[in-house]
């Protein structure tokens, strides 16, 4: 927006294209079929590295978008093994719990990561950050390549569409829609519309992350406890007030509270994966949680376009 001085209609275009790699995610783990999920884990975040590094030197709309593509396919890799491989080192125990645990160590990277930023936006550029962060992915990558080998093995099929998991398909195909409508234009609404700076984005992301670090492995224990069907309940009924809350309330100090929860509300989305591993059959977890990741892209490729169309109307 600040630099390339995008509207709505490219942010729905370069948000569906980027997708697309999402949506490929079970043909392109389908090719790599005998290599271990860690190794392909590894290469995924060395490609997104590369893309996220040059992001910054985008000169234009198109060239950032190319760019995005090629970074998302790596990321989108990653997204869908990694999961796999929690769930795999916890050898079927506590699944709730270690995914929780994961994502709350996540959020700690996230708030250091946005402290920084936040503190240091003023005398660097975008270009420098987004180097920074291609060299930081790096080193992730480096290091996924030493996780323990107790993960699963190489699996004879990565792609899995059965009626069985058809319930796991459905949750999924919907969370893209879900993800898409409100990641994708809910911050856009709050600049363009509110007239919020970076900085203070910059602050909301940074309450989320905090929020998160704490909550996190505290809702991964609620799922064991309580159980799918209890939480996804109440998360749908909880995004239904956050998503009327944005259509209805024209008041910026309300919205930002939303878009606080709705962060917050991510994490309950667990329960889906968790609800997977209860049902799946030996063997198939990765390759039906990739095939839910195609599903969860065939809605984050369509919405974001769809929704920078509506948003002119």
């Amino acid at each position: 927006r600040e630099i390339l001085h995008g509207g709505p209609g490219q942010l729905g275009v370069l948000e569906s294209l980027r997708e697309v790699p999402g949506l490929l995610t079970a043909f392109t783990a389908g090719t790599l079929a005998a290599v271990a999920e860690t190794r392909i884990g590894s290469i995924a975040l060395l490609i997104s590295a590369v893309g996220i590094a040059a992001s910054g030197f985008a000169p234009s709309y198109w060239p950032l978008v190319g760019i995005t593509v090629f970074w998302s396919v790596g990321m989108h890799l990653w997204f869908t093994l990694s999961p796999a491989i929690t769930l795999a080192l916890a050898e079927g125990k506590e699944g709730g719990r270690h995914l929780g645990r994961m994502a709350g160590i996540s959020a700690v990277a996230v708030l250091a990561s946005l402290a920084i930023t936040r503190l240091v936006k003023p005398y660097f550029s975008y270009r420098t950050l987004f180097v920074v962060a291609g060299v930081l992915i790096f080193a992730a990558g480096i290091m996924a390549s030493f996780i323990s080998r107790r993960e699963r093995p190489p699996e004879g099929a990565r792609l899995l569409l059965r009626r069985r998991y058809g319930l796991y398909y459905w949750l999924t195909f919907l969370e893209g829609c879900r993800r898409q409508i409100f990641a994708t234009f809910a911050p856009f609404a709050l600049i363009v519309v509110y007239g919020a700076r970076v900085e203070t984005m910059l602050t909301l992301a940074l309450i989320n992350a905090a929020v998160s670090t704490v909550a996190s492995p505290l809702i991964g224990r609620w799922i064991d406890r309580l159980g799918e069907r209890r939480i996804l309940l109440f998360y749908y009924a909880a995004l239904v007030a956050v998503f009327a809350g944005y259509a209805f309330i024209p008041r910026a100090g309300v919205l930002y509270g939303l878009y606080m929860l709705d962060n917050l509300l991510f994490a309950f989305g667990l329960a889906i994966t968790t609800y997977l591993n209860g049902i799946v059959c030996d063997g198939e977890m990765t390759p039906t949680l990739t095939m839910g990741t195609t599903m969860n892209h065939i809605a984050a490729v369509v919405v974001p376009v769809t929704g920078g169309v509506l948003w002119k109307v």
